[in-house]
């Protein structure tokens, strides 16, 4: 008789922060815990269960003193274990030991958030508070895999995020002898958060919870403080560092585009909107690129015009350019070329079910015309978008985006900021797939498929 496994997925829980620098609330983490008390009554009496938490467990870059990676084993042992005692986070640990104790499998795989996690000290601690028995932790890019289903966090396919898990080994090798580590050459997102957005955070806490970030959030912070644009400088080093992997590079290593060598001078205002096309990874013969321009055209000018009228009416202008790009993002059955171009890859390899995290956004998209499909798990943080008022065309948008704006900029975001906890379900009759779909875990315990739209 096959053997029946029912696979619970979570992912970006982002446990970690201090008070009020928290992306996942107290409300977020409660809402995880109570989720994971309740797989075992989802199931049929005695029927085992398997949760795999897809990465970015905890948040490391959230924590002080802040880097983009903790190297050392000690500094990020006291980190983990002063995360896991915060405030209910204590709760989380709890409800996974419990989980365990009771007979059912637990697998964790790293993010890009908490790479920390596989060095010998916070791995001891981990296992400390939730035990060994039924525990699997995949730390070397392995993707999990059980019949025609493959599981990994996603962050492989986006060039800021990309991590060298060869050099992470050496790092590993080195404190289990207590030997002093390799420098690691960091993630470039994990630079620009502990760099840049970790400071810009203090004071407007939505930039990290805005979705989509290049289209919402960055036009915004820059009509909101304009002097943080000078400070976003720091991205254009970023993305070229990104994407090092994939610019042409010539013998002596020197990228072969004319443009990322040398330019001719331009006029300020030019300046600013290379800087923006930098900022958000476009050149001009890409697809969309002339919306991207548009847009920061209207930004530049919004942040320049001394009447806030006029700095809302340029913003408003600039944000409905991205109708569709705000659509694509919260709409479940749409994914980015991004993500689904390699979940479509590894479907033709025979995966009838892929599952990515990283995005924050729950997806739910058939690929090779049906016979397979992706998931994303979405996220337990919160999770804020622009309001559709000001998206459309009515007049109330004025309103909105004024009120919206003045909220931001004060850090009064209960109102805008929204908890989506999702979570995928694969039940498998030993290699035969049963179904796969994402659901939203409401705050009463009642599970429920995603709609159409997040």
């Amino acid at each position: 008789m096959p053997h029946h496994e029912s696979l619970f997925v979570i992912s970006d829980l982002h446990l970690g922060g201090d008070t009020g620098f928290q992306i996942c609330t107290a409300r977020g983490r409660r809402r995880i815990a109570a989720f994971i008390r309740s797989i075992p009554g989802q199931l049929a009496p005695a029927q085992q269960a398997h949760l795999v938490l897809a990465g970015d467990i905890v948040d490391f870059l959230a924590e002080q003193p802040f880097a983009a990676f903790t190297a050392d084993d000690t500094l990020a042992t006291r980190k983990l274990a002063r995360l896991m005692d915060h405030g209910d986070t204590a709760d989380v640990w709890q409800a996974l030991r419990e989980f365990v104790s009771a007979g059912h499998s637990l697998t964790l795989l790293l993010g890009n958030h908490d790479l920390e996690l596989s060095l010998p000290g916070p791995r001891r601690l981990l296992h400390e508070r939730i035990g060994h028995r039924g525990v699997e932790f995949l730390y070397d890019n392995q993707a999990f895999i059980r019949g025609p289903v493959l599981i990994e966090h996603g962050n492989r396919y986006d060039d800021w995020n990309v991590v060298s898990h060869d050099a992470l080994r050496a790092v590993r090798s080195a404190l289990s002898r207590r030997e002093a580590p390799p420098a690691m050459r960091t993630v470039a997102g994990s630079e620009l958060v502990v760099g840049v957005m970790n400071n810009l955070k203090r004071q407007y806490a939505f930039i990290d919870l805005l979705k989509p970030e290049n289209e919402a959030a960055l036009p915004l912070l820059a009509v909101l403080d304009p002097g943080a644009m000078g400070k976003l400088k720091q991205l254009v080093r970023l993305v070229r560092q990104a994407a090092r992997t994939r610019v042409p590079r010539d013998d002596s290593g020197a990228p072969e585009e004319r443009e990322l060598i040398s330019s001719e001078a331009e006029g300020p205002e030019r300046q600013r909107l290379r800087e923006a096309q930098e900022l958000l990874g476009y050149s001009e013969d890409e697809v969309g690129a002339r919306e991207h321009l548009k847009s920061w055209w209207e930004v530049y000018h919004a942040g320049r015009a001394e009447d806030r009228r006029e700095q809302l009416r340029r913003l408003r202008k600039a944000l409905q350019i991205y109708v569709r790009e705000q659509h694509e993002t919260f709409a479940v059955e749409e994914e980015s070329p991004r993500y689904l171009r390699p979940a479509e890859a590894l479907a033709a390899r025979g995966f009838r079910v892929v599952v990515f995290g990283h995005t924050h956004l729950a997806k739910r998209v058939r690929m090779l015309g049906g016979a397979a499909l992706y998931l994303n798990t979405g996220t337990w943080a919160d999770l804020m978008r622009i309001p559709d008022e000001v998206l459309s065309n009515t007049s109330a948008g004025d309103t909105v985006l004024a009120e919206f704006v003045e909220a931001v900029a004060d850090n009064q975001l209960n109102r805008w900021r929204t908890l989506v906890p999702t979570f995928a379900r694969i039940d498998l009759e030993g290699e035969t797939l049963v179904s796969a779909d994402v659901f939203l875990f409401d705050e009463d315990g009642r599970v429920r498929p995603v709609g159409v739209k997040i």
